[in-house]
């Protein structure tokens, strides 16, 4: 069987934990808005929910919302939690066949913290357990969705099949090397995707003097046919090195109920559509479209639209 597309990267549990009574400040230095918690002090959760979540786990199950037949490479490890897991992975009709089980390996956790009063945007504690992707069996496959892999990215990179076209969505770990140690994988990536400061990280350049336009014709000449470069609430721009680029904005919310998983949901509802031989146009608002839908509910993955949905949300808000 070839599968449409298969993702690369972990999986996790994310626990979300909601507060009411919460200070803010302002980091004057960066001017960033920050939570502020008593040091010896005690903060109550009004609400408390868990899901699987992870990178590779949020775009396989969207692809597959979508559609897609889709496969999944990760690390997980031999306890009760990975089986039921993998369990899970099977029920969202994902391949897990390519799954590498180990003694020393664990699910990644996150912790995210929403303030009940404002949840346009949260603060996520990361726990990274030990992996296991040596020796990686891969599945035949149209595409590879390659995410954020940190400490493990060169050890799987190194193992990546040459005849999939590739799909890339790289992390912190991955953008803190030099541009020039990432073009051998730049040069045979087909969709790159990245939100503006990752955007900027990767030319080394500032991201409030710079244009979507500018990052995205720039970062096109390291290679990747389509860059992607999002902005979160106020829309996503793509185009390539021909110097054309498109901007879509965001669908305007009220009130979210829960932001974390909206990048990864907007990536695959993108790359969803251009697998379907779309326009441009079209990939960017099924991105938008499946990210609206991923924030209207808590857990990345609980809110992801369908196809039926997609086309049937497509047609309501742009025709």
């Amino acid at each position: 069987m070839t599968y449409d597309i298969t993702t690369i990267g972990t999986a996790a549990i994310d626990t979300f934990l909601q507060m009411r009574d919460v200070k803010t400040t302002l980091n004057q230095k960066t001017r960033e808005r920050m939570y502020a918690f008593p040091i010896g002090g005690k903060v109550p959760i009004t609400h408390l929910e868990e899901h699987f979540g992870g990178n590779a786990l949020n775009t396989a199950a969207a692809f597959s919302c979508l559609g897609l037949k889709t496969a999944i490479v990760t690390s997980v490890g031999l306890s009760s939690v990975s089986k039921t897991l993998i369990g899970y992975i099977k029920k969202k009709r994902i391949a897990a066949n390519w799954i590498t089980a180990h003694k020393k390996a664990a699910i990644n956790r996150s912790y995210i913290l929403d303030w009940e009063k404002d949840k346009s945007d949260r603060v996520i504690l990361s726990y990274h357990q030990p992996k296991n992707f040596r020796n990686l069996r891969w599945p035949k496959t149209r595409y590879l969705y390659l995410t954020s892999l940190g400490e493990y990215f060169k050890q799987v990179a190194l193992q990546l099949p040459e005849k999939p076209r590739l799909i890339w969505n790289p992390g912190g770990h991955e953008l803190g090397l030099s541009a020039h140690a990432l073009l051998p994988l730049l040069a045979r990536t087909e969709i790159l995707i990245l939100n503006r400061t990752e955007a900027a990280r990767l030319l080394n350049v500032s991201e409030k003097a710079t244009s979507d336009h500018f990052l995205i014709r720039h970062i096109a000449r390291l290679g990747p046919r389509v860059v992607v470069v999002t902005s979160g609430k106020h829309g996503a721009a793509a185009g390539s090195g021909d110097g054309t680029t498109l901007f879509e904005r965001a669908i305007t919310l009220d009130s979210p109920q829960e932001v974390t998983g909206a990048g990864d949901a907007f990536a695959a509802g993108f790359c969803a559509c251009y697998l379907y031989g779309e326009k441009i146009t079209e990939c960017l608002r099924w991105g938008i479209l499946n990210a609206t839908a991923c924030i209207q509910q808590i857990g990345a993955q609980n809110g992801l639209l369908t196809f039926e949905e997609m086309k049937k949300g497509y047609r309501k808000q742009y025709r």
